[in-house]
């Protein structure tokens, strides 16, 4: 076992999920950021990526990544959690495969009782588009929609035109990212533009939101490492009289930051690299390491 492969093993990943208690306003707006985090007994787990399913009076249940330390890779799990506590009242694993899974990005049917899922499964060289009955926590395979490795791949559809956004290997954590649009005569995405930015910020943190008639993409800053921060970025053309679709079409999409997240979390505040809305409820991670202090000796030492 190598250096580094030990040193992972000691001082392992954690994340954690929260709710942020801001509204969008304040959030676009700067302020600082207030943030209600899970509470859970799961010691050898760890939660990340969250996408919002459903929110009640009492209840917010929530797709995440589930990494447990046992199999090594991520899952993808439905955390059903007390609106009023945050405490983890259920766990129930949703998807399992060989390969890693992350990034749950849900996608809104006409039913109450079933979404589209369009987990990350990069290793598997694919995306794969699945059907989720909510109620009886069942998936249903629809097909592969991209045959690549794509990280993060988020939809998006304006008018008539269904978008496809995400980053590819070997540099997902990058500067460049690929825009897709729908092919429905053989019903997969096809390559249409790409964007490169000055930093690592191409990377999806998040799906699409509306606010007051403008769009914004959550995004991962990785200038650092993986998952520093989110930056929110809102979606313009170069050209105000074009429609936003026919700027995504032609490559004259532009996209200006107008603010980026770090963690607030005081024992995870490494990084943060997720950013979610459903029915105004707010949901985050936070990063950090298991024995930190490990890391920091080895980065004194220029060991790592």
């Amino acid at each position: 076992m190598s250096l580094k492969q030990r040193i992972k093993r000691f001082s392992a990943e954690r994340w954690n999920i929260g709710f942020i208690e801001n509204d969008l306003n304040s959030i676009l707006c700067g302020d600082e950021i207030k943030v209600s985090w899970l509470i859970h007994d799961y010691r050898d787990s760890w939660f990340a990526d969250p996408f919002i399913l459903d929110i009640n009076e009492s209840e917010i249940t929530v797709l995440v990544e589930e990494f447990p330390k046992q199999i090594n890779k991520g899952r993808i799990s439905k955390l059903t959690i007390d609106r009023r506590t945050c405490e983890l009242k259920r766990l129930d694993v949703v998807i399992e495969l060989p390969t890693h899974l992350s990034f749950p990005v849900i996608i809104r049917s006409s039913s109450k009782d079933m979404v589209y899922l369009m987990p990350e499964n990069g290793e598997s060289g694919r995306l794969t588009l699945y059907k989720y009955w909510i109620s009886d926590n069942r998936l249903e395979e629809v097909g592969c929609i991209l045959d690549e490795d794509v990280a993060d791949a988020v939809p998006l559809k304006i008018g008539s035109y269904e978008f496809l956004f995400c980053t590819k290997a070997p540099k997902a954590n990058g500067n460049t990212l690929y825009a897709y649009t729908w092919d429905e005569e053989v019903r997969k995405y096809k390559y249409c533009q790409e964007y490169c930015f000055k930093e690592n910020v191409a990377r999806m943190s998040g799906s699409f939101f509306k606010y007051n008639g403008d769009w914004y993409r959550p995004t991962q800053e990785c200038n650092i490492q993986y998952g520093h921060a989110v930056t929110i970025q809102k979606l313009v053309s170069d050209d105000k009289q074009m429609p936003l679709e026919m700027a995504i079409l032609e490559g004259r999409l532009k996209f200006e930051e107008v603010r980026r997240l770090y963690s607030v979390n005081p024992k995870l505040n490494v990084g943060m690299h997720t950013f979610n809305i459903y029915q105004d409820c707010i949901v985050t991670d936070s990063l950090g390491f298991d024995n930190m202090w490990i890391r920091k000796t080895l980065r004194a030492l220029r060991i790592i």
